[in-house]
């Protein structure tokens, strides 16, 4: 299984903030969205991976989704309007949280423990094994870091802070009970 890094930057995405915003209402309430991202190692991408959504530009910088890659790489029109050959991937988050609400697992926080640069470079990469386990072990500290807020923001009923898949919202309330 590879870890691939999807970088989104709102500011000059055809994916802007109230895209992803709508999104996230859009999954709690139906728990489905067809999501896609453009990749660049499509070659080495396949349905199961796993991805990090990374934001960067204006505001909170730092990763706000993580879940699961659920296709292999299509050829599609390029989204920027260039014409350049563009390969996509339909994705499922585990969790997306909005940004403005909610902290963010910052690129600052993520350069103190992966040796990679999250402040440049492609969408759609393969992260290196080292730099995949790294980045995994740092959203779990990030996620148990802020467990309780999770907790707080999902009971308070505002779905536009965060999405949490149904399969994770138990164990994640259960673990903080033990």
């Amino acid at each position: 299984m590879n870890t691939v890094l999807l970088r989104w930057n709102p500011a000059f995405s055809s994916y802007p903030m109230f895209g992803y915003l709508s999104d996230i209402l859009n999954l709690n309430d139906h728990d489905e969205a067809n999501l896609n991202w453009s990749v660049w190692d499509h070659e080495k991408i396949r349905s199961d991976d796993r991805f990090f959504l990374l934001k960067s530009g204006y505001g909170a910088t730092g990763i706000v989704a993580a879940g699961t890659i659920t296709s292999n790489p299509f050829k599609a029109e390029d989204w920027s309007g260039k014409g350049r050959e563009t390969f996509y991937v339909d994705f499922k988050p585990d969790i997306a949280i909005n940004p403005d609400a909610l902290p963010i697992l910052s690129v600052e926080e993520l350069k103190e423990k992966v040796p990679f640069d999250f402040s440049s470079g492609h969408s759609g990469i393969v992260l290196s094994q080292d730099c995949a386990d790294l980045t995994e072990g740092a959203w779990a500290e990030f996620t148990f870091r802020n467990l309780q807020l999770f907790q707080r923001a999902i009971a308070s009923g505002f779905n536009d802070k965060i999405y949490i898949a149904p399969q994770l919202v138990e164990p994640l309330f259960s673990f903080s009970k033990n």
